[in-house]
């Protein structure tokens, strides 16, 4: 892989990146309750998931999951009911550790806890596996060692997924500043509630 073809490809990388997903969501959410640098820890967990669903196209393997109805639909499933589970529990705990006073307090939640929650909504979302196995595929040079540019498309992927759960976080966190009353913060975790459920129930819509 040349650099002019690496430029072309990082390009349309960050746009696959920015886009509205449940781990960018996730990513707002920890940027509004723990900050920036804490969403950007548990973007680890992501990225770790990305990697296995990586190899895993690169051994084929991601093709026989794509093809086959039923470890689609378990792994599609799957996602779906943990974004449920934490579009309900966001919502139920919006005014968890915010007094009710004028000052905002957020519960601290650990890097492990935020790392963990990141892995299980990118291991358990099919499309990516179908990026990785239909996306990727297209962009290799068969006449040039197919390893090495699957390697560089993944390190190149998960650095624009780091700079996108970044903005993301600090899009949260910058939402959050401007919100004065604790009554505030908890209608915005709440709204945070109802965009997990929405990805929950978009999720649940996606066929191969």
């Amino acid at each position: 892989m040349t650099f002019v073809d690496w430029l072309t490809i990082a390009p349309i990388f960050m746009l696959l990146s920015l886009g509205p997903g449940p781990n960018n969501f996730m990513a707002m959410s920890n940027g509004i309750n723990q900050g920036p640098v804490a969403a950007l820890v548990g973007t680890i967990g992501r990225n770790f998931a990305f990697g296995l669903l990586m190899l895993v196209s690169a051994l084929g393997l991601g093709a026989v999951i794509v093809s086959s109805s039923l470890l689609f639909n378990v792994v599609k499933w799957a996602g779906v009911c943990y974004l449920l589970y934490m579009g309900i529990k966001t919502w139920r705990n919006a005014a968890q550790g915010i007094d009710t006073g004028e000052a905002v307090l957020v519960k601290q939640v650990s890097y492990v806890a935020l790392i963990r929650q990141e892995f299980i909504v990118a291991i358990s979302n099919p499309k990516a596996i179908l990026i990785f196995t239909a996306v990727f595929p297209q962009m290799l040079n068969l006449d040039k060692p197919v390893m090495i540019q699957f390697l560089i498309m993944g390190m190149t992927f998960i650095v624009t997924e780091f700079i996108a759960s970044y903005i993301y976080a600090v899009a949260g966190n910058q939402i959050k500043r401007f919100i004065k009353s604790s009554k505030g913060v908890i209608r915005l975790n709440r709204s945070m509630g109802a965009v997990f459920v929405a990805a929950s129930a978009v999720l649940a819509s996606a066929s191969r």
